[in-house]
């Protein structure tokens, strides 16, 4: 009866090892890069007739990503995903994006970790007081400073890229940024996404995090992402 008890137990553990294994070292948790790629595909050219003048956000359909690395238990790495709202203008002349600005409103930020379901609450209410300090700085915010230009085929449903130059607010410290935007038409609106994940070295903006007893470390550079769908106003 020991021997079988025994057993059982060994099984158990090593079901509970594997488990753990998989988890924090096997399974892909890498957070998942945003797109222009439109659903149903592929984008629709633009049906608007011209596409001069004001345009905004549609919130509904646009989100922001914040992906950062913790180290649990000192030995395996584990990207968090976060997203907010976001809002925003821009206006548009001669096919040149002459004035924009974004705003993330940093108190509707929620993390889930990988897989769907594990829900990670406490990460977000830790984030009011530690780290973005939600509480204290409630927006984020990007304010275009040189105009970007789209190009003569913007209109396709191609995607198509150009460079956005701007300064970026966060945690209440302003810093110039420059990086490479993805656009595609699609109908009555457009889809806007950087090329690549910005990055953001915390103590840049005066970041510091203070991590959970269980997580060893939290990396000292974690990045952001968008996808903003756009439409006339």
């Amino acid at each position: 009866m020991v021997k079988k008890l025994l057993g059982l137990v060994a099984v158990v553990v090593l079901v509970l090892i594997g488990a753990g294994v998989w988890y924090f070292v096997i399974r892909d948790d890498s957070v998942e890069k945003a797109t222009t790629e439109c659903d149903p595909s592929p984008c629709q050219e633009s049906t608007v007739e011209s596409v001069d003048g004001s345009w905004a956000v549609v919130p509904a359909d646009s989100q922001t990503t914040i992906a950062i690395t913790e180290t649990i238990g000192g030995i395996a790495d584990h990207e968090v995903e976060g997203h907010t709202a976001v809002d925003g203008t821009l206006e548009i002349a001669a096919s040149s994006v002459a004035e924009a600005t974004f705003t993330a409103d940093m108190t509707t930020l929620e993390f889930t970790d990988a897989p769907p379901g594990f829900n990670v609450a406490n990460r977000a209410n830790a984030m009011k007081t530690t780290g973005l300090e939600t509480e204290t700085f409630p927006q984020a915010t990007f304010t275009l400073t040189s105009p970007i230009e789209l190009g003569d085929d913007v209109t396709s449903g191609e995607a198509g890229t150009a460079e956005a130059t701007g300064d970026l607010t966060l945690h209440g410290v302003t810093k110039p940024i420059t990086f490479e935007i993805e656009i595609a038409a699609d109908g009555d609106t457009f889809r806007v996404t950087p090329s690549e994940f910005i990055p953001i070295v915390l103590a840049d903006y005066d970041m510091a995090v203070q991590a959970p007893g269980f997580v060893a470390d939290i990396a000292a550079e974690g990045s952001f992402d968008f996808l903003l769908v756009f439409a006339q106003a």
